[in-house]
């Protein structure tokens, strides 16, 4: 019986403590809705740099929602631009920033 309670008291213990630890998960924030603006598509890659593996093709004109910038300014085709985080058709990534444009959402 002792060890049943203790068994019992150490698996109680371990699930309020990986209850207490757990990450809590905040909504992403949108920062802007922008328009890729590149004649044969812009690609979505898996990290913010030009060697990342690419996860898709966004068609120019298509419409991404961005999470933020991240690095330092570069140029890339004549375009100066950061790495923007963005979400596609349920696809995240990041893509360079110096082919999107602003758009008004109503």
């Amino acid at each position: 019986m002792k060890q049943i309670l203790t068994i019992f008291l150490t698996f109680i213990s371990l699930l309020v403590w990986n209850c207490a630890s757990a990450e809590k998960v905040e909504p992403r924030k949108i920062e802007k809705v922008m328009k890729v603006h590149a004649g044969g598509g812009l690609r979505l890659r898996i990290a913010p740099n030009i060697e990342a593996k690419k996860i898709d093709l966004v068609p120019d004109g298509d419409v991404v929602e961005t999470f933020g910038e991240t690095g330092e300014v570069e140029i890339q085709d004549g375009k100066h631009g950061r790495w923007v985080k963005v979400k596609w058709k349920k696809k995240d990534g990041y893509v360079f920033g110096g082919f999107l444009e602003f758009i008004n959402v109503k």
